[in-house]
């Protein structure tokens, strides 16, 4: 039986609709402990205000940009992207738009709206602010009009 997971990259989404608030899906490659030795293993994982639920199985709606940016993200993470940090995490959202100059738009809104998360999430009851910078890092054609936006989150 699987042991536990040591993820080397992960991608966060925002989930939407029917999951509750501040709720992401966490896109990790890692090695878990399989009988005698280390096995890579590629997870999806809910996360509920930062926190891992590890032994809850996730789940997206059919049909969906939810689905969609989990496929693209375990695409991503094939080819090397996701971080390890702790204080440090990758953000992938989907953008449908219909022009360039859209995108510009869509960008600076879910900049906002992933800030605002996390700073919900990470402010302590003590109402003490955490400091959060949300930096855009990359742009990648997902199909015709539908981008996935790739934003680097610190919280500290």
């Amino acid at each position: 039986m699987a042991q536990v997971f040591s993820p080397r990259r992960a991608i966060y989404i925002p989930a939407s609709g029917g999951h509750p608030k501040n709720t992401e899906y966490r896109v990790a490659w890692g090695f878990e402990q399989w009988g005698e030795s280390p096995v890579a293993v590629t997870k999806v994982q809910m996360v509920y205000n930062g926190r891992v639920a590890g032994m809850l199985s996730p789940s997206y709606p059919d049909d969906t940009l939810d689905e969609k940016a989990v496929i693209f993200a375990l695409k991503l993470l094939k080819e090397g992207w996701g971080t390890s940090s702790k204080k440090s995490k990758d953000v992938l959202v989907l953008a449908q738009v219909d022009s360039i100059e859209q995108l510009e738009g869509e960008i600076e809104k879910m900049q906002d709206a992933i800030y605002n998360m996390h700073l919900e999430i990470y402010t302590p009851p003590s109402g003490v602010s955490p400091i959060v910078s949300v930096v855009f890092k990359e742009k990648f054609l997902v199909e015709k009009s539908l981008y996935a936006l790739l934003f680097k989150v610190d919280v500290s």
